[in-house]
């Protein structure tokens, strides 16, 4: 069965056909999950999480698949992995640090809620490689030559230029989702 035809079956509601093929791919959603401090039943609710995502998207009319669809799936769960660190991350750092967050290695700033969601949404706007590569410097707090390895870029230099590109793109997403105020 190809990711056409698994895609045609979620279209036509034959989930169990479709979601059998789908399984296949589970192992390799459960090494990522534990990889990141998570556990077996976090992977489990991830995929189903991301298959009930995937669904959704197949019964859109306009949906068009642009890659395989394991990696359509392995994205879908990445995502909604890194979205429940984040979320965990937030708690810890709540309880340490009160309303406080750090948006660069160096400058410390005391932002409200409206401006941490627009914070959220300025890096959700960011491409994949982007967010992958501030997660794993900000979050995972892994230092640029393995970010680097892991991202496959050609030297720990360009890690730290295409860092420093993403923040400046974070930084202008920003920008433009804050209403003008006085400086």
């Amino acid at each position: 069965m190809n990711d056409h035809q698994i895609i045609e079956f979620f279209k036509a509601g034959n989930y169990s056909k479709a979601s059998e093929k789908l399984y296949a791919y589970f192992p390799v959603i459960k090494k990522l999950v534990l990889k990141n401090s998570g556990s077996k039943q976090d992977a489990e609710d991830i995929y189903q999480e991301a298959l009930i995502i995937l669904i959704n998207k197949t019964q859109n009319p306009n949906f068009k698949l642009t890659s395989s669809l394991n990696t359509y799936v392995y994205s879908i769960c990445r995502w909604l992995w890194n979205d429940e660190l984040k979320k965990k991350n937030k708690k810890i750092k709540v309880e340490i640090k009160g309303n406080e967050t750090f948006l660069e290695e160096e400058i410390k700033l005391s932002i409200d809620e409206h401006d941490q969601k627009l914070a959220e949404k300025a890096f959700d706007q960011l491409g994949e490689k982007c967010k992958d590569l501030l997660r794993l410097f900000y979050f995972k707090k892994m230092n640029l030559r393995d970010i680097a390895v892991k991202l496959n870029f050609a030297t720990e230099k360009v890690a730290k230029n295409q860092k420093y590109r993403c923040m400046e793109k974070a930084k202008e997403n920003l920008k433009t989702l804050k209403p003008l105020t006085h400086e």
